[in-house]
């Protein structure tokens, strides 16, 4: 989808997680939409499954498996850009999955 679809989401994203769990410390406010997460070491295994539980609690999803991977995971973009696509897949008919 095109980013600006997505303006919400990574808005929403941004402002109530980026903000208060990983745009901390000496890279505080530096992070944006596309800054390299998983290169800058923002992204470990304890702020991953924060994240995830994040997710599942904001948006009422679950990544799959399959969509874990870093380039789903590497810039707070993509992240949203991921939730976007399983939101949109959650609310597809069945028939539609």
């Amino acid at each position: 989808p095109p980013r600006s679809t997505l303006f919400p989401y990574t808005t929403l994203f941004r402002s109530r997680y980026v903000n208060d769990e990983l745009d901390v410390g000496e890279l505080g406010g530096k992070i944006t939409a596309d800054s390299p997460l998983l290169e800058w070491g923002v992204l470990d295994s304890i702020r991953t499954a924060r994240l995830l539980a994040q997710i599942r609690s904001e948006y009422g999803l679950r990544i799959p498996p399959r969509d874990m991977t870093g380039e789903n995971f590497r810039t707070v973009q993509a992240i949203a850009d991921l939730i976007a696509a399983l939101g949109d897949q959650a609310a597809a008919p069945v028939e539609n999955r």
